[in-house]
């Protein structure tokens, strides 16, 4: 297996077990240092650290949307980083607006561990105003 096909296959396996719930399996990948930085104009804006941190955010991104769902359409590796390129179907829970969000999520990998995630979303504010008639 190469480099690249290792790094896709340690992210392919967090989006599954995440998405399971499958959180022991899920932490097994992620470093005790792990680093979250979600964008300014988030209704979940800011940094959520430690090995438990993408189950944390995890939950309240599931609960500030109705029926989330992510589609996913390709992944590049290299160097001790992966990029997936995702849209992000989202409902707001409190105003019902809908949007289909691109973006990118960038993983950092270190010793076969999940050590930053960072999500670059096309327009946080378009994401943050859902939530605002």
């Amino acid at each position: 297996m190469t480099e690249e096909s290792q790094l896709k296959a340690i992210v392919q396996a967090v989006y599954a077990h995440a998405g399971a719930g499958d959180w022991a399996a899920c932490e097994a990948l992620l470093s005790p240092d792990l680093v979250i930085h979600e964008a300014a104009g988030l209704p979940y804006a800011g940094t959520y650290r430690g090995r438990d941190a993408l189950r944390r955010l995890h939950g309240i991104v599931m609960a500030h949307w109705q029926d989330p769902a992510i589609e996913f359409h390709a992944m590049t590796a290299g160097d001790d980083h992966v990029v997936s390129l995702v849209t992000f179907h989202l409902t707001s829970r409190a105003t019902g607006r809908r949007a289909a969000m691109p973006l990118a999520e960038m993983f950092r990998i270190e010793h076969g561990l999940v050590t930053e995630i960072r999500p670059f979303y096309f327009d946080p504010d378009a994401v943050g105003a859902l939530d605002r008639d």
